[in-house]
């Protein structure tokens, strides 16, 4: 298995299954998808990706920093759960980040993924909220040394 970039619509299946099931392949779409400042990550294993994420720069309110990156869409088969490969994923994902002068990196964590983002150092803001045809979240934030 290896972590890598990937282009975004390798991705995108994975994307549908695990966030957006029952919904069309579009819903997965995301704005920043193209741009090239978007970071998309995979672990793959003979050319399937087994694991996902996607970061780009976004400021988050109430937290300063000089280049805030978000992640979105991290998912993770289910049958390759608890194996380390999102704990790898995101690993390589913020050691690239401080290299593109990354400072914070934060998310909306849905709520089976808040013991996940904490064992990496996340940090909970706000109360808790509804995101509509998705489910409960919190907004999550690391600082990247």
């Amino acid at each position: 298995m290896t972590t890598q970039q990937v282009d975004v619509e390798l991705i995108r299946p994975l994307r549908s299954l695990i966030l957006r099931p029952g919904q069309p392949i579009e819903s997965t779409d995301y704005d920043k998808d193209k741009d090239n400042t978007t970071l998309h990550y995979a672990v793959l294993k003979n050319g399937t990706a087994l694991c996902i994420a996607t970061f780009y720069p976004e400021p988050m309110e109430d937290v300063s920093s000089t280049r805030a990156y978000r992640l979105r869409g991290m998912a993770t088969y289910p049958d390759f759960r608890r194996l380390g490969l999102a704990s790898n994923l995101m690993h390589k994902a913020m050691t690239d980040l401080r290299h593109e002068g990354c400072d914070l990196l934060w998310c909306k964590a849905r709520l089976v993924a808040i013991e996940f983002y904490e064992s990496l150092g996340f940090m909970k803001i706000g109360p808790m909220y509804e995101i509509e045809g998705i489910g409960s979240h919190f907004t999550m934030y690391k600082k990247i040394k």
